[in-house]
């Protein structure tokens, strides 16, 4: 038995020798392969059925993670970020300086300028003028051209005698001198040195966008204005600009006075004068421009102290780059806006449709800032300017982030004759209410006539801006009007929250 399954066995092993060797002789010559010699290929490829729970389960899981991990994200920004930005910050003080602008009569803050090397050797001489409304053309103070020597004034105390006590007072002789053209001259060399410091507060911003075309330079003046210096906050440097030129920019870029550069952005823009502020970050500024770069003074823009008065517009009132002497000629005129009214100057000075800059008085105290958006028919070419006084609240707000209260009012003065006329009671004249604002919910309407705010009276337009922008932003305030009933105007209170803006 043992031998016949040997024999059986050793003839398997014979078999399937000679399929292997048939195989391979097949493959050597090319033959096709016999069908059967891949019969033990049996799988069949079946696709797995799709689990709508678990896939659920996994998608509701990822969605639950993702959305923790983001709030765990969040957090720790908002928790770390103001200790990293004071660990990072190169400055002591991260607490922002609220920004004050106080107002600087002719004898208070100017620049003062250094003496011209003419002045140095000459002795310091005595000038006594005559006030304006003393001064004619037949006082003996005015000297004529033809005059061979100068004459002495009436005024001019004699000659005291020698002093033979201690106590004796001395006496100052006064001396009258002919002008020059020399001292007009050296006059316009000092307009022109102090124009030299005041441009340490100005600066050029221009809006970078990829549309322009810097090949040419009336392109690239469409997109500059000039900027001033208001003041820093502990982190920043605060510059005023017209907004209206840096519209649609991808970038601000800022040239100082000593010609570097640095990149600005946003803080906050006032839509009706369109006045914005914008910064650069004290830290991103060379410390060579920090040295030489100051905050304008900010002088007076009342009757008073500026009308008639010699000034300068400097920054770009040509169109570019450019200093105009004048005088101011009108500070009366005024712009009505919502809830507020600003003081216009008009000067003598000839310049650019599209001027820009600021006004300046013989002190270097900043006078006007220039826009040209609210000049009178004809008069298109003559320097216009926000008088400084009318904005500086403004400016410190948008300095320091303060929303600013909403009324909803335009409203313009009454006229003397009008009041007389009319029997219109004192305060301002309502011409115009705008939709939805709290004005408007409170009743009040066109015709109406503002007499007080709170416990302030109002009487002029500047009484109404400036008491209106004393009030807080979503606060409760009561108004006294004046409506007319047909036969005469009668007095009625109202109480209305204030907006916000």
């Amino acid at each position: 038995m043992k031998n016949k399954e040997e024999k059986k066995a050793k003839e398997k092993e014979k078999e399937k020798e000679k399929e292997k060797k048939g195989k391979a002789e097949a493959v050597e010559n090319g033959t096709p392969a016999l069908a059967s010699d891949y019969e033990f290929i049996r799988e069949q490829i079946r696709e797995r059925p799709i689990n709508k729970k678990k896939l659920a389960r996994r998608f509701l899981l990822t969605a639950g993670l993702a959305l923790i991990f983001g709030l765990v994200a969040c957090l720790t920004i908002l928790i770390l970020e103001p200790m990293l930005g004071r660990w990072l910050s190169s400055e002591e003080d991260m607490e922002l300086k609220q920004l004050s602008l106080p107002e600087n009569n002719d004898d208070e803050e100017k620049i003062t300028l250094p003496l011209l090397p003419e002045e140095e050797d000459e002795a310091e001489q005595l000038v006594i003028e005559t006030p304006i409304d003393e001064m004619s053309l037949y006082d003996e103070d005015v000297v004529s051209g033809n005059q061979a020597e100068p004459s002495v004034s009436e005024n001019t105390p004699t000659e005291a005698p020698t002093p033979t006590e201690a106590e004796q007072p001395p006496q100052i002789v006064y001396e009258q001198v002919p002008l020059e053209l020399e001292d007009y001259r050296q006059l316009y060399r000092k307009l022109y040195a102090l124009s030299g410091e005041v441009k340490k507060s100005l600066v050029t911003v221009t809006a970078v966008s990829e549309l322009m075309d810097w090949s040419a330079e009336t392109d690239a003046s469409a997109y500059q204005t000039t900027g001033m210096i208001v003041g820093e906050n502990g982190r920043e440097i605060l510059i005023l600009a017209d907004s209206s030129r840096l519209t649609e920019a991808d970038a601000l870029r800022v040239t100082f006075c000593d010609g570097r550069r640095g990149e600005l952005y946003e803080k906050a823009v006032d839509e009706e004068t369109g006045l914005g502020i914008y910064a650069i970050q004290l830290m991103k500024m060379d410390p060579e421009t920090k040295a030489v770069v100051q905050a304008a003074i900010l002088g007076s823009s009342y009757a008073n102290s500026i009308l008639g008065n010699a000034v300068m517009a400097v920054g770009n009132p040509l169109g570019s780059e450019s200093i105009c002497y004048g005088a101011v000629t009108s500070c009366s005129r005024k712009v009505n806006m919502c809830d507020a009214s600003y003081q216009i100057l008009t000067t003598d000075i000839y310049g650019n449709s599209a001027a820009n800059g600021v006004i300046v008085n013989i002190r270097g105290q900043i006078a006007g800032f220039i826009t040209q958006a609210h000049c009178e028919p004809g008069m298109e070419n003559l320097v216009h300017a926000y008088g400084i006084s009318s904005i500086r609240k403004l400016i410190e707000d948008l300095s320091n982030g303060r929303e600013r209260p909403y009324l909803g009012l335009t409203i313009s003065d009454v006229t003397p004759e009008a009041a007389e006329t009319l029997g219109i009671p004192e305060g301002v004249y309502v011409s115009g209410v705008e939709i939805d604002s709290p004005a408007m919910a409170a009743g009040l309407a066109r015709g109406d006539i503002i007499c007080s705010i709170g416990s302030e009276k109002v009487l002029t337009t500047s009484d109404f801006t400036n008491i209106l922008q004393s009030c807080e932003a979503e606060s409760e305030t009561v108004i006294e009007y004046a409506r007319f009933d047909g036969e005469e105007y009668r007095k009625m209170n109202i109480t209305l929250t204030l907006g916000m803006r």
